[in-house]
């Protein structure tokens, strides 16, 4: 049986977000998760695509992320234009996004070379068929729970639940994350469509008592 993970995750407005977030949930949380936004895959922006040197100032949250499994969610266009810089921060997870690019071979190379699991995630109007080429090198396929992505504090798209349910009956031994809309309102119904791995956003970066939130949250999927 595939172990239920929650990670918090973040497309910070800034690094003093980070901080917060990481240092509420020091030595509580396992996992967290910084989504990178750059404005051009989707026309949202998130730090450090709002500085001048975005990669270099990528850089200086390695002292707040040292202490967790950290995931860098891409969502970007070309993310392997970033990939070296972003191992300089040992991340354990790197997640891109089916459209972003077409280097999927070279980033799987990247992947291999570097040690991370790659995870590759879906919008819920994108087919499934780029799984099915490769499923044995990802480690993960992670699903939007929103219709657009890159923004936090979006609807769920209940399409999601569909697309997980699918997932799950082709790949019985596949984790699949889910970011976008993760809360209290949509995690039992996605933990019982399969989902195993689940990335709320806004329900514990925007909470006054975000370690709360994060254990409360944990308590819902016995994770």
């Amino acid at each position: 049986m595939l172990p239920v993970t929650v990670v918090p995750s973040l497309p910070a407005g800034s690094l003093r977000e980070i901080k917060r977030l990481s240092k509420s949930l020091a030595g509580i949380a396992r996992d967290i998760q910084i989504d990178i936004v750059d404005g051009v895959y989707v026309p949202h922006t998130s730090w450090p695509f709002t500085q001048r040197h975005p990669m270099q100032s990528f850089l200086k949250m390695k002292k707040y992320t040292d202490n967790f499994m950290l995931e860098v969610d891409c969502m970007v266009q070309n993310p392997e234009q970033y990939l070296d810089a972003i191992v300089q921060l040992e991340p354990k997870r790197i997640c891109i996004h089916v459209g972003s690019t077409t280097a999927y071979d070279d980033i799987i190379a990247h992947a291999y070379t570097h040690g991370y699991t790659l995870g590759l995630a879906f919008t819920n109007d994108r087919a499934l068929d780029l799984l099915d080429t490769y499923s044995d090198d990802v480690g993960y396929v992670q699903l939007m729970g929103i219709a657009e992505v890159g923004q936090q504090g979006q609807p769920f798209d209940e399409r999601t639940l569909d697309r997980a349910r699918a997932v799950r009956a082709r790949y019985p031994e596949l984790e699949i994350a889910v970011d976008g809309s993760v809360n209290m309102q949509t995690m039992p119904a996605l933990y019982a469509a399969g989902v195993t791995r689940f990335a709320p956003g806004s329900a514990v970066a925007k909470q006054k008592d975000q370690a709360a939130a994060y254990k409360q949250l944990c308590e819902l999927v016995g994770a």
